[in-house]
């Protein structure tokens, strides 16, 4: 492959057959850009090397290395004293030099005038850290055979590249934590650290201060950046306001992690794969590094479907350079989706249980995810109430019996694949048990097509055909009401007006029509098939009071968040007409005016009661006609809701969402109808919660990862210590 080179002396080796460039090294190579101290090429081997501050930009993707060795023709090469930044959006086509044009080989300085030369950024060097202990601790770890992490060349090094063996776990508790260090680390320091990391943007966007139609979700491993399943039905009145809270929510880029920094010892090319014996990632764009992921021994292979999996003798989290937690030896890079969950639900699976999201695959051109369960309430009673007895009929009350081998283990199936440009379909089916016996009776399954149509006056509208087997809908102080069957067809509208003044103005609407077979309200008796249309429109309005400023300086501003908080106060109203009639001539109409106010004061960016979030809100209903059966009835028609999200100490964050029922001609009046307590360690790169709502039975702990974009190369996150620095501290 021949290449386009500048530098400030060539020569060639004619006995070797060689290129060999010294002083300030830039090359065009197959679309990409390098720099170095000192390159050679051989001519006919293929073999490039390049040494001193080596530095490679191609796309999105950004390299740097101490010294490089890597054969053009057969795709295989090594780096040693590796840093860089990968973004998995566009791996593929930026690390394909196959596809890329090249340039024909320069001895001397001229080049074309036509083609620019990027200029490439110095290099990114690791902090230095003057240890804060005695050196006999750093040293014993060093001589049981761990691996170390060391400044390229290129970079300040005190011992001239003696290499001091620097492991994770001696790294001081305030190395990998967020905003300024402690000042007894800034002494230890040589310097403030160059983030060289500008335009953070949180992709993911996990934040959600109160969640009030959170059920389905939780129980089937749902994560909170995904869409599925959010107005599968007309929204009945005590879900108003969690329906209005999405509507405030900014919007968010759905998907997975696909900005990573990484450092490595050594990284092995092939075309088939990368291995290092010893690879540190991480997806916080700022150092020091909230959440470090290590896997030793490790590859990372590309799968058909283009994602990246690590695969490693081991791996383990370090979360905030004090707490490692080990992990599977196989993990998807550019997956969010949290593959271990500990969750409760005492209605279909008897209380807590374990469940573990396997890694995607690739089936007839879309995704399938499984997440096998293991219910621990029910190995430990030896026991169910969840299910009736024998062969009986879904709808017949469930029995206290002894369990079988089946009754201890779950799955959650999900299945997803575009249809056409723009359409999707998504298959989803939860078992709560894997007894023959009992899965008839609380299988849950569902199958979802949606695709936007252009209709006459309406423009784009989405379109969606259904189906579902045996689910729940909650509806307020009735709880859950069991729909067994229903399929059907939705047209659906989101229209954003233009800001009149300050005033933002949104409408919903939608048009449905359904076969259903659900119970009578206040009985067990199934209505048998019967045909519903539905029409449902809600127009919502929100007025900003008042606005403050975010923190300009990135360390501050997300210390503890992903995304920086803006101090606002604003007022919400909404209004909703809903009406649905049956083949019985029987129906529902109702209307509702509501109000919301939303007070945040405070960045969450100081260690103590930097950030409140305040929500009070109420609701009235006017019914003319009432449904006769228990999963849309208007039961709730006075509703006051209040949430409060509080940061304690530090990342300690406590959030509470209540509903009550004010309807004075309610037997529910003065009731909390739904209510969520959750006590969460909020972080930038990570947060961890453990959740409880005492209406639905349902409590879970969550580990959650965050993703980011951001321009600029970062800098090298794992510090190092020079030798030379542990004698000093003696």
């Amino acid at each position: 492959m021949n290449l386009t080179i500048r530098a400030d002396r060539q020569s060639v080796d004619l006995q070797q057959n060689r290129l060999v460039a010294e002083g300030n090294v830039r090359l065009h190579l197959a679309g990409g850009h390098l720099a170095a101290e000192r390159v050679t090429y051989g001519r006919g081997t293929g073999l490039l090397t390049a040494t001193g501050a080596v530095r490679f930009r191609r796309g999105s993707q950004y390299i740097q290395a101490g010294s490089l060795r890597y054969n053009l023709e057969n795709r295989e090469g090594e780096l040693r004293d590796v840093y860089g930044v990968i973004n998995l959006d566009h791996h593929t086509a930026d690390l394909d030099f196959r596809v890329s044009p090249v340039r024909p080989t320069s001895r001397t300085k001229a080049v074309d005038p036509d083609e620019p030369w990027v200029e490439l950024p110095p290099m990114a060097c690791p902090v230095l850290l003057r240890p804060l202990g005695t050196p006999a601790r750093a040293v014993g770890r060093a001589t049981q055979g761990r691996q170390s992490l060391v400044p390229p060349l290129g970079c300040p090094n005190p011992d001239g590249h003696a290499r001091y063996h620097q492991d994770l776990d001696s790294l001081p508790a305030g190395v990998s934590g967020s905003g300024p260090a402690p000042p007894e680390l800034d002494s230890q320091r040589s310097g403030p650290v160059d983030q060289r990391v500008y335009g953070i943007t949180s992709r993911t966007g996990l934040q959600r201060e109160y969640h009030l139609d959170f059920q389905d979700r939780y129980r089937s491993g749902e994560t909170e950046n995904e869409e599925e399943g959010e107005d599968r039905e007309d929204p009945v009145i005590p879900a108003a306001f969690g329906i209005l809270e999405r509507s405030l929510e900014p919007d968010q880029t759905r998907g997975g992690i696909s900005h990573w920094r990484f450092q490595a010892e050594a990284v092995f090319l092939t075309p088939e794969a990368w291995t290092s014996p010893l690879v540190v990632l991480t997806n916080d764009p700022l150092t020091p590094a909230q959440l470090i992921l290590e896997g030793r021994d490790s590859q990372v292979r590309e799968q058909s479907d283009g994602s990246l999996i690590l695969t490693s003798a081991t791996n383990r989290g370090l979360l905030d350079g004090r707490l490692s937690v080990p992990l599977p030896r196989r993990i998807a890079l550019d997956s969010s989706r949290p593959s271990w969950a500990l969750l409760s639900d005492r209605n279909r699976r008897d209380g807590v249980y374990i469940e573990r999201t396997l890694a995607p695959h690739s089936v007839l051109g879309g995704e399938l995810i499984l997440s096998p369960q293991l219910m621990l309430g029910r190995a430990l009673s030896g026991t169910t109430d969840a299910y009736p007895p024998g062969h009986s009929s879904p709808e017949a009350e469930p029995v206290r019996q002894v369990i079988s081998v089946g009754d201890l283990f779950g799955l959650d199936v999900r299945y997803r694949r575009p249809v056409g440009p723009q359409g999707q379909l998504r298959l989803r089916a939860d078992f709560s048990t894997l007894s023959p016996h009992h899965v008839p009776n609380r299988t849950r399954a569902e199958a979802n097509l949606s695709h936007p149509l252009t209709l006459p006056l309406l423009g784009e509208t989405k379109a969606t055909l259904s189906a579902a087997y045996h689910f729940s809908v909650w509806n307020g102080s009735l709880g859950e009401q069991d729909v067994y069957t229903a399929f059907g067809g939705f047209l659906e509208k989101d229209y954003q007006f233009p800001q009149l003044g300050s005033v933002r103005n949104r409408l919903l609407w939608r048009l449905g029509l359904q076969n259903i077979n659900t119970t009578v309200f206040d009985t067990k008796d199934l209505s048998g098939n019967t045909w519903r249309a539905s029409g449902y429109v809600r127009l919502t309005s929100t007025l900003p009071i008042w606005q403050g400023e975010i923190l300009e300086d990135s360390t501050q501003a997300l210390r503890y968040v992903p995304r920086p908080i803006r101090p606002e106060v604003s007022l919400t109203t909404f209004s909703i007409a809903h009406s649905s009639s049956y083949d019985d001539h029987s129906g529902q109409r109702y209307y509702t005016l509501g109000i919301l106010s939303d007070v945040a004061m405070g960045h969450f960016s100081r260690p103590y009661l930097d950030y409140t979030k305040l929500s009070i809100g109420g609701s009235v209903s006017a019914v003319e006609q009432i449904s006769r059966f228990g999963f849309d009835r208007a039961i709730d028609l006075g509703l006051l809701h209040i949430s409060w999200t509080q940061q304690l100490v530090g990342p300690l964050l406590l959030s509470t969402s209540m509903s009550y029922n004010v309807d004075g001609r309610s037997e529910k009046y003065g009731h909390r109808i739904d209510s969520l307590f959750e006590i969460k360690w909020q972080r930038r790169a990570y947060n961890v919660g453990i959740f409880h709502s005492p209406e639905r039975g349902l409590t879970g702990l969550r580990i959650r990862i965050n993703g980011f974009d951001w321009r600029g190369t970062g800098t090298p996150f794992i510090p190092y210590t020079p030798s030379s620095w542990l004698h000093d501290n003696r």
